[in-house]
């Protein structure tokens, strides 16, 4: 069974399943199962599903991203990046997670999320001018 999926616009691998060292020993994680990374310096901790916990691990968080599906896994901030998955909730300034966790999004960061979702109702699209004729 291939647990791999490809990213059509790149090329690029990535696996339904990671490894992180912990306790001496590698952890296999399902990707679907991280909730969302924090930065801290030069340490990346690994949010999981509550019942599952937290894992430090000591690479940056710009280097666990690099084995990441760039679609799933979203930079929202200098710290954080979240799996859009477990996102339950999104306004202009914030995400709030399946745990109840909120997290600030950076300005430098909000086309990243925006673009991450299909918002309905937004006031986006009237911004532009957009109606429903425009595009036939």
């Amino acid at each position: 069974m291939n647990h791999r999926k490809t990213d059509n616009r790149s090329g690029c691998d990535y696996s339904e399943h990671v490894f992180f060292l912990k306790e001496l020993a590698y952890r296999r994680i399902c990707i679907h199962d991280i909730e969302y990374l924090e930065a801290q310096q030069n340490y990346c901790l690994v949010h999981l599903l509550m019942d599952k916990g937290k894992i430090m691990v000591s690479v940056p968080m710009c280097e666990v991203l690099e084995y990441l599906d760039p679609h799933l896994f979203v930079r929202i901030h200098r710290s954080f990046t979240v799996n859009i998955e477990h996102v339950t909730k999104y306004a202009s300034n914030m995400v709030e997670m399946d745990n109840g966790k909120s997290i600030n999004i950076g300005r430098e960061y909000r086309c990243n999320i925006n673009n991450s979702f299909v918002l309905i109702g937004s006031r986006k699209r009237v911004k532009e001018g957009k109606t429903r004729t425009d595009t036939k």
